[in-house]
């Protein structure tokens, strides 16, 4: 599995705003670091590490969302996208595996079955829609992966600004503005 990137200088004394930029920076960071912008031929393993280095991006920008007022939504969104079509590139490989081993058996028990044929078209549709979604994917990530848009997205990331609503209550911990009842007793 990939490994997350270390976020450096992160702190309980770091203000909340520059902790949120550091977290932000260190997953772009390790995110653009798997597949380089021209790659033609990702390998599996860097597909399962950029979509696991996806899901860290995607958490963190949705859990600091209210740091970066309209800011992180497109890259949130993009991150779905391609979480997605990886999800469907892999679903493709297990399936035409699962098949294959299916297959496998069948020609040993029945060599003549049509069964076969129909096995056989089955994989090939999984292959030619994972072709298709390779492309795509690639189509995709060298646009993400250029110079201008990785510029672009490490600017929407820079000076978060903490919302007025936060508040740190006297055990140091951030809440909202609204009043907290303690169910057990009902006191406020």
């Amino acid at each position: 599995m990939a490994k997350p990137f270390k976020i450096k200088g992160l702190k309980s004394d770091v203000p909340l705003p520059e902790a949120a930029e550091r977290i932000m920076r260190a997953r772009l960071k390790e995110y653009f670091s798997h597949i380089g912008s021209n790659e033609r031929n990702p390998t599996p393993e860097q597909l399962h590490a950029l979509r696991i280095s996806g899901k860290r991006l995607r958490y963190s920008a949705e859990s600091l969302r209210d740091l970066y007022p309209d800011r992180l939504e497109m890259i949130i969104d993009m991150l779905k996208r391609v979480q997605d079509m990886l999800g469907e590139m892999q679903d493709c490989i297990v399936f035409s595996q699962l098949i294959e081993g299916d297959l496998s058996r069948l020609r040993k028990r029945k060599p003549g079955s049509p069964e076969i044929v129909q096995l056989e078209r089955l994989i090939e549709s999984y292959r030619e829609r994972h072709r298709v979604l390779t492309g795509q994917f690639l189509d995709l990530w060298h646009g993400m992966a250029s110079k201008g848009i990785r510029r672009s997205l490490r600017k929407m990331i820079s000076a978060p600004a903490v919302p007025s609503s936060v508040s740190v209550d006297q055990a140091g911990d951030e809440s909202g503005s609204e009043t907290v009842v303690d169910i057990d007793d009902g006191h406020v």
